[in-house]
């Protein structure tokens, strides 16, 4: 059984991959990272995917008939080789849910004070952030354009340099539906759907009443520097509220396509993606990528850390198990999407607004066989990291069928 060839398998793949840096460096520095068993599963997880310790899968060309491999990926969440066509996938979900207004992209951030908390409690404090944001849209739009907007949320807890910075990207429609699902209230002025300090300060409101819920049940893990006694947290408190959170809010630029293609750059990926991972030096044992610096106009530029540094910092962005990151509340809820699409859109047919244009897929180009150069490699199982061949449910077909 022959591998497939780099041309067949990846004709463009990036030559230093987070994978490698973890195969190269992490043995020898994970006992210095302070990481706890599951960071590590993880970290070892995304290291083999693709060089053939998780097994492999098998294709079958149907001119010449010889079998060839392709090493079998990891399939997590954390891992930037794995999740491109999920990306794909959710982009064209999204699509075919869009309208014909304008939508507007949001952003909510936390302040850095909240940093160390958030990083001991991700799967009390996250589920927080989501709502509290969320709540603050639907209640404006509730309350300015009587009615439901739509709304979708991707996490974030990376910046370019992949600090940690926890932050929630938006995508919200330009507009609600009402109550009886017979009229659809667009916002006066087009230049921003709300007002950013009053959502700002209602979303600051709502995270810390529910943060102050949880400190007094003793629901969460305190890091060494938030202070123990109800007294001084109620005062670290004060402080927060005094601040004024960051919430963005506009209209984009290029329309809500380009808003769902930049999220779908992001929604199945953590931190940075391998092309962006310029070079890997093993003698001075550091890596080198690439990142936008917005204080400078977005010019890219790159930056050098050690190899501990940077898996540390990646390792930052590892999600609780069981943490969905891409959430969609309102008319775009799942239990509603259908439903509220469909009568919005009959409500801009009547108005003779046609509904928006659904861009067609690029098909994906076929599999080479590296032996006859013929299109069309048909997948007939899998080898598991045992070494046991499983047989496919499209060749077990294929068999009943030519039988």
């Amino acid at each position: 059984m022959d591998g497939l060839c780099a041309a067949a398998s990846a004709p463009d793949a990036p030559r230093h991959t987070l994978g490698s840096i973890l195969r190269q460096f992490l043995p020898a520095l994970e006992s210095t990272l302070g990481l706890g068993p599951r960071p590590l599963r993880l970290l070892g997880r995304l290291a083999s995917c693709g060089t053939g310790s998780l097994g492999a899968i098998i294709f079958q060309c149907p001119h010449c008939h010889k079998e060839h491999w392709t090493a079998r990926s990891c399939g997590d969440r954390h891992c930037p080789r794995c999740l491109a066509a999920k990306s794909r996938q959710w982009l064209h979900q999204q699509q075919r849910s869009l309208l014909p207004i304008t939508y507007y992209h949001c952003v909510f951030t936390l302040p850095s004070e909240l940093n160390a908390l958030l990083r001991l409690n991700p799967a009390q404090l996250y589920p927080l952030f989501f709502d509290c944001a969320a709540q603050s849209l639907l209640e404006f739009g509730r309350n300015r354009l009587g009615g439901d907007l739509g709304l979708s949320l991707v996490l974030h807890t990376w910046g370019q340099q992949l600090y940690f910075h926890p932050h929630l990207h938006g995508i919200v429609t330009g507009g609600a539906l009402s109550a009886n699902g017979q009229h659809w209230r667009s916002p006066k002025q087009r230049k921003f759907l709300f007002p950013v300090r009053a959502l700002g300060a209602l979303f600051r409101g709502k995270f810390l009443h529910g943060l102050r819920q949880l400190l007094k049940a003793k629901a969460l893990r305190l890091p060494a520097t938030l202070p123990t006694t109800p007294s001084a947290q109620r005062q670290w408190l004060s402080l927060l509220y005094a601040k004024r959170w960051v919430v963005y809010a506009k209209v984009p630029f290029g329309g809500p396509q380009q808003v769902l293609s930049y999220l779908a750059n992001y929604t199945h990926r953590v931190a940075l993606s391998n092309r962006r991972i310029s070079a890997v030096d093993e003698q001075a044992r550091c890596v080198t990528f690439t990142y936008r610096d917005y204080r400078k106009g977005g010019v890219v530029q790159t930056l050098t850390l050690s190899a501990r540094e940077f898996i540390r910092r990646f390792s930052l962005h590892l999600l609780p198990a069981g943490l969905v990151r891409i959430r969609h509340y309102g008319i775009l809820a799942n239990n509603r999407r259908e439903r509220d699409i469909a009568k919005a859109r009959a409500i801009f047919e009547r108005r003779g607004r046609p509904a928006a244009q659904l861009p067609t897929l690029r098909p994906l180009e076929p599999l080479l066989c590296p032996h006859c150069g013929r299109a069309g490699l048909l997948l007939v199982g899998w080898l598991d990291p045992y070494g046991l061949r499983h047989i496919s449910r499209l060749s077990r077909r294929l068999i009943l069928d030519s039988s």
